[in-house]
């Protein structure tokens, strides 16, 4: 277990502020300086700069304070399953809005008889991993990119990305379709910081081509959104399982692209050398 100092400097980290720190904490000002140097001085790290009026944190500081604030949530996670019966654990996880669609329920049902209250939270890639970091979930389950190096993760299932428009539109007709002929369509994607835009945007650049190309951009929260739009305008980028319904009611179709071969993975991750590393992979 940590001691009151790396609590006090992973506070200061927050506030960059001595004096809303010992606030916070009830002590004085040169309390709060004094444990600060003290941590400092046994790791022999500088881990806060001051430049009048402002306090920074060194790149080493930072690194200290993600790592205090994943190590706390383990720590609090633990405390509550020695003090409580397994059958009445928590247990929260992340997942994007494809994932939610895709095997999100499932998930959910298969792990009720093994925890008490379960809460998942739906967001972009960008913001899970930002949870992760910041200890507030216990894992997630992506579809996007994100740094493997950062992050302890294990590859759960792989799933087709596709091109997908409406039945009617006369390009689903066309065999090896260069992408450049789609770009006097609109072009229906996600948000900044979703794992299927980031997926399109790097493929697509390959091919030199960039979102600005197309003759409209429509850019959309969520992939149910999406689906419905693509039934009257558009191409969009997804994965075929979030349209198999579609397809096979023949609502919407598939765009032969050259060159979209696409296979991607869902993707546990979590806290890199999370105490919890076994428990989280046993669940998949």
């Amino acid at each position: 277990m940590l001691d009151n100092r790396y609590a006090t400097f992973a506070l200061l980290c927050k506030n960059k502020s001595y004096t809303k720190t010992a606030r916070a904490l009830f002590i004085t000002q040169p309390a709060v300086s004094q444990q600060i140097k003290s941590l400092e001085g046994e790791l022999q790290l500088k881990l806060v700069e001051y430049h009048h009026p402002r306090l920074e944190i060194t790149s080493a500081g930072e690194q200290l304070a993600h790592f205090i604030e994943t190590t706390q949530h383990q720590e609090d996670k633990l405390l509550t399953q020695l003090r409580q019966p397994i059958s009445t654990t928590n247990l929260k996880f992340g997942v994007t809005h494809s994932v939610s669609i895709l095997i999100a329920p499932a998930l959910i049902q298969n792990w009720r008889k093994k925890y008490h209250n379960i809460q998942c939270i739906v967001s972009n890639t960008r913001d899970i991993l930002s949870q992760i970091d910041e200890g507030t979930l216990d894992f997630a389950v992506l579809e996007g990119n994100f740094d493997k190096h950062a992050y302890g993760s294990q590859i759960i299932t792989h799933e087709k990305f596709v091109a997908v428009t409406r039945s009617s539109n006369p390009l689903t007709n066309q065999k090896n379709l260069a992408l450049e002929k789609v770009l006097s369509e609109p072009l229906l994607l996600r948000e900044e910081g979703s794992g299927t835009r980031s997926i399109f945007t790097d493929w697509a650049s390959s091919f030199n081509i960039y979102k600005e190309d197309f003759a409209q951009v429509l850019e959309l929260g969520s992939s149910t959104g999406i689906i419905k739009l693509l039934e009257a305008t558009g191409v969009s980028f997804m994965y075929q399982s979030l349209v198999q319904a579609e397809l096979e009611s023949k609502k919407l179709a598939l765009l032969k692209i050259q060159g979209l071969d696409l296979t991607r993975p869902i993707s546990l991750v979590y806290a890199k050398d999370s105490f919890f590393e076994n428990e989280y992979r046993q669940l998949f």
